[in-house]
């Protein structure tokens, strides 16, 4: 009967570990605004990003002041300005806009699926930086075409992900104490629950794939540079799950061998 329970408990600390992993993680860096900026920010600085960001407010300045030749003119400073720290900084305020938007219901006769982002700091940047200053005092926005997400979709689930973050990781050290608690040879209850945590890494790892592709597909009515930009945008935040996962299954591999050297050395003895 103890050895029977051992095992149960092993097994629903490696299932919750499975649920914890990847969970947590959004808890911290996707449901948190601070969290999701800051994971988002790094994707600043890849050039497709910056090309992107570039364009668009090249487009804004020619459309606001009803002179083409105006982009043009600004196409230069505004690829300077996307390769500087400033546009980092603007960046992380444009990712914020993005989870108050997957994050908060939206107001009464809003598009659902219409995300709007507010890049008139960015345009007003590159403007100080023009022989002749100048500022835009209304806003100028970005139209994203969301396809597959509406406008507060992540409201409940974030509660949800947050609640069953923190109950699975509560689950998995309970279980794995009580485990190690009834089992005769804790040695191959801390392989066994090594292997659990290698097992939720890899899983967790198929999760943040499987969300890249999802993030994808969300924007699939947008023109093919939208479809870039949110694609490396997803990826850079995504990569921090992934890199979570891989740290998870090595310390599970390290715990395992650990362990399996213990009961060999214990064996001989």
């Amino acid at each position: 009967m103890r050895s029977l329970l051992t095992v149960l408990f092993v097994l629903l600390a490696a299932a919750a570990m499975i649920v914890a992993v990847p969970t947590m993680w959004s808890t911290v860096h996707v449901v948190s605004a601070d969290g999701f900026a800051d994971a988002a920010s790094r994707a600043a600085e890849k050039p497709e990003v910056q090309e992107f960001f570039a364009a668009q407010i090249a487009d804004e300045v020619a459309q606001s002041t009803d002179l083409p030749i105006a982009g043009a003119a600004v196409a230069p400073l505004a690829t300077s300005y996307t390769q500087s720290p400033a546009f980092v900084t603007d960046f992380t305020e444009i990712a914020r806009q993005q989870h108050e938007w997957l994050f908060t219901e939206p107001a009464p006769g809003t598009s659902p699926h219409e995300m709007d982002l507010d890049i008139t700091p960015m345009v007003n940047q590159v403007l100080s930086q023009s022989p002749v200053p100048v500022r835009i005092d209304h806003a100028l926005t970005i139209e994203v075409d969301q396809s597959r997400l509406t406008a507060g979709s992540m409201v409940e689930t974030g509660r949800q992900v947050t609640l069953i973050g923190w109950l699975s990781l509560l689950v998995a050290a309970i279980a794995a104490l009580i485990a190690l608690v009834l089992g005769r040879n804790r040695s191959a209850v801390v392989a066994w629950l090594g292997l659990g945590a290698i097992l939720a890494g890899v899983v967790s790892v198929l999760a943040s794939q499987y969300l890249q592709s999802r993030a994808a597909d969300s924007v699939s009515g947008s023109d093919l540079s939208t479809q870039q930009t949110v694609k490396v945008v997803a990826g850079d935040v995504l990569h921090g799950l992934t890199v979570t996962s891989w740290v998870v299954a090595a310390v599970g591999l390290a715990v395992t061998l650990i362990a399996a050297v213990a009961m060999l050395v214990v064996g001989r003895r």
